[in-house]
């Protein structure tokens, strides 16, 4: 279980600077999320017919499997959405951690469908995380946080949070009425299928055309299909995690997240401004994680 959570935080975290740097390519971003999640939904399906030796399983699947893929595919597309228009606009490291504001929320969906709630140490473990979050928003004297890029990209960000904070509970309840690897495959290939209508939609064909015949071409696909490979491996140990443990304690604990997110902003995308609020966030929300996972 250990193992799960890390690779899940770590790959996500990942698969979000991956991102990011191919968003430098402007005007695509349907496009990337298209490519991503296809090439992401391929290796779930490869991995699901190495494993059983079929990719549909043989049992009929009831209603509220379909129901629970209906709506985690819908929250998802709607998230994935403005989330790609949130790392197009702001700072990678100054996002993830508000993220974390959704671990309290997101005690909420799974109590009211599932019945699932969190122990007192757990519940403990969830305010340290939010915390963590909240002291990322304070104010200082560095122009970072001034930047109005950032906040708009907050903006878009909340959206995705807010459709994260459901997603989750639709998600479970698809893996208990099937299983963890069919329905991560199932979900990641609906959600690039439904992409092309993004890219119809938002017209991003001229941006597309040009791009696939200039020079950094290679460079551009080869970023996208680590962003899959890392959407893959992320979600796909998120899904079996949910299968054996609480929501909100699963989700809490991805909320560390912003600890690689910092990391990885401050190495790679040299995102050096107010570095020492962002790492008492992240500092805190890992010793919430470590709460919840002791202690639960």
């Amino acid at each position: 279980m250990d193992f799960i959570f890390f690779s899940r935080r770590f790959f996500q975290a990942a698969e979000m600077a991956i991102k990011k740097k191919a968003l430098q390519t402007r005007g695509v971003n349907n496009f990337i999320a298209f490519l991503a999640f296809t090439f992401a939904g391929l290796l779930l399906g490869a991995l699901l017919y190495f494993q059983t030796g079929r990719i549909w399983p043989e049992t009929t699947l009831s209603q509220s499997f379909w129901q629970g893929i209906f709506w985690t595919v819908f929250f998802n597309l709607v998230a994935v959405y403005f989330l790609y228009k949130a790392l197009d606009a702001a700072e990678l490291s100054y996002l993830m951690p508000f993220m974390a504001l959704t671990s309290l929320s997101l005690i909420i969906p799974p109590a009211v469908l599932l019945g699932e709630l969190p122990s007192a140490s757990g519940f403990v473990g969830i305010i340290v995380v939010v915390i963590g979050a909240l002291i990322m928003e304070i104010k200082s004297v560095s122009k970072s946080d001034r930047k109005k890029s950032n906040h708009q990209g907050l903006w878009y960000f909340s959206v995705t949070a807010a459709c994260f904070t459901i997603a989750p509970t639709t998600t479970k309840i698809a893996v208990l009425e099937s299983s963890a690897l069919f329905s991560a495959f199932l979900i990641h290939s609906l959600i690039g299928i439904l992409f092309i209508g993004f890219v119809i939609i938002f017209r991003e064909r001229k941006r597309i055309c040009e791009l696939m015949a200039g020079p950094g071409r290679n460079y551009f696909l080869m970023a996208v299909m680590m962003a899959g490979l890392s959407i893959a491996i992320a979600n796909g140990s998120i899904y079996k995690a949910m299968a054996m443990a609480e929501v909100s304690y699963v989700f809490a604990i991805k909320r560390t997240m912003p600890l690689f997110a910092f990391l990885i902003g401050y190495v790679y995308f040299k995102e050096r401004e107010n570095v020492f609020i962002k790492l008492v966030a992240t500092v805190i929300m890992v010793a919430g994680a470590i709460i919840i996972a002791v202690f639960k």
